[in-house]
């Protein structure tokens, strides 16, 4: 009888997790439709997205006021010590601003969209992926955990919200929704005893099949919006 090695079944949940972050075919389709693109992480701490926004063609660089984790993402791809409030790039530097689960650790939210308007070039794509209070479950979560790894949460929002502050910031928003409205409450807990990890698919399945009829409750949502001017992205004219 044939097992999954550890890195087989690691691999194949990677592939499941896919059908709950239902964003990455969407950054995936983006970026390889223009490789070589200028991309900037605004919080990226030890270089995960880095990694993986290379992997599909872009020209990667990293921001994140944590050294320690820095160290991690300098072996991925460029990165620079700052916060997301004042960006250390001139105007029109990069095609692409993508930011996941940082504007909620923002101090100041107008701030930090001002600058990505700053350093996106005409045409250019703001790729966001957040965590909202749409879910009263992630309503719970910051009440009992108000800080997540460490980091304080400043700044709280809903989806309508989010896409309001992004709109009144030069940048248009033209795709986005809500997800994840239960596995992210899941998957903490394998974090905490691994062996839970097989019973992921199990959670993963849930959420998919009934999130037509609960994503309004998401804990989490992705947004695309753009600068005005020539798009930058031949798959993503708007």
């Amino acid at each position: 009888m044939y097992h999954l090695s550890s890195i087989d079944h690691g691999h194949a949940i990677a592939a499941v997790k896919e059908r709950v972050y239902r964003y990455r075919a969407v950054e995936r389709q983006i970026i390889e439709s223009q490789p070589g693109a200028r991309i900037l992480d605004v919080g990226c701490g030890v270089g995960e997205n880095l990694a993986r926004l290379t992997r599909y063609g872009g020209r990667a660089h990293g921001i994140d006021p944590n050294l320690p984790r820095l160290k991690d993402a300098r072996a991925v791809a460029p990165v620079a010590a700052a916060f997301g409030e004042g960006l250390p790039w001139a105007d029109d530097s990069f095609d692409m601003v993508y930011v996941s689960h940082v504007f909620h650790h923002a101090s100041d939210l107008d701030a930090a969209l001002s600058e990505v308007e700053r350093v996106l070039a005409p045409g250019g794509v703001l790729f966001a992926i957040e965590s909202v209070d749409d879910s009263p479950l992630m309503r719970l979560a910051r009440w009992i955990q108000p800080r997540w790894q460490g980091d304080d949460v400043y700044t709280r929002f809903k989806f309508d919200e989010l896409v309001a502050r992004v709109n009144q910031h030069g940048l248009t928003v033209a795709r986005g929704e809500t997800f994840n409205w239960m596995y992210f409450g899941w998957e903490l807990l394998p974090m905490a005893f691994a062996p839970l990890e097989f019973f992921t698919p199990l959670f993963i399945g849930i959420e998919t099949l009934l999130h037509p009829l609960l994503k309004r409750f998401g804990g989490h949502c992705w947004l695309v919006a753009r600068k005005p001017g020539a798009p930058r992205f031949p798959a993503y004219s708007m």
